[in-house]
């Protein structure tokens, strides 16, 4: 029974999640000005409301109670990602860092959750649905990584740490007493 009330805890976290995924999506959707970003962020915005659907129907069939909603660190998170884009000089490029960091975090909770030897003994279905939802986020993650190399990943890291740290990398050039 412990494993039981465990995985329940574990698989609202993930639909937690993926609320507040779409919620920041959403909110990388109204701080870009590529169009192209824009509906891809909208893409994201529908797959995550949708996977939190299949994930509380698949619950429900295993006779599991759900009651996720958007927490308050996706809130923080979502702070933090206005703050980083408007402290950068190349704002698309930051809202992608963000949006990237996030898949990835969303990532390792899946690879965690499909380790679970309970959830493939007990409940088959939500084991498959979960898979499904991997490839298809891991898919995602790829997506926005090779987008990420088109906004010029390293020139871009260059540039901003030069502008952010000015006083550092002075003294980076500075040779060091011996």
């Amino acid at each position: 029974m412990e494993q039981s009330a465990k995985l329940v805890y574990q698989v609202n976290k993930i639909i937690q999640m993926h609320l507040d995924r779409g919620l920041g999506y959403q909110k990388a959707r109204s701080l870009v000005t590529d169009d192209a970003l824009k509906s891809l962020f909208e893409q994201y915005i529908q797959q995550s409301y949708y996977f939190a659907e299949k994930l509380q129907a698949s619950m429900a069939l295993q006779g599991m109670e759900t009651h996720a909603k958007a927490s308050w660190t996706g809130t923080v998170y979502r702070g933090w990602m206005i703050l980083r884009v408007g402290a950068s000089s190349r704002k698309d490029r930051a809202v992608l860092c963000c949006c990237l960091a996030a898949e990835k975090m969303m990532n390792l909770s899946y690879e965690l959750l499909c380790s679970n030897k309970y959830l493939q003994y007990y409940f088959p279905l939500l084991k498959f649905t979960f898979l499904k939802q991997h490839f298809s986020l891991t898919k995602t993650r790829e997506d926005l990584e090779s987008v990420s190399l088109r906004y010029g990943r390293d020139t871009v890291q260059s540039v901003e740490s030069r502008e952010s740290f000015p006083v550092i990398n002075h003294l980076s050039k500075e040779p060091s007493v011996s």
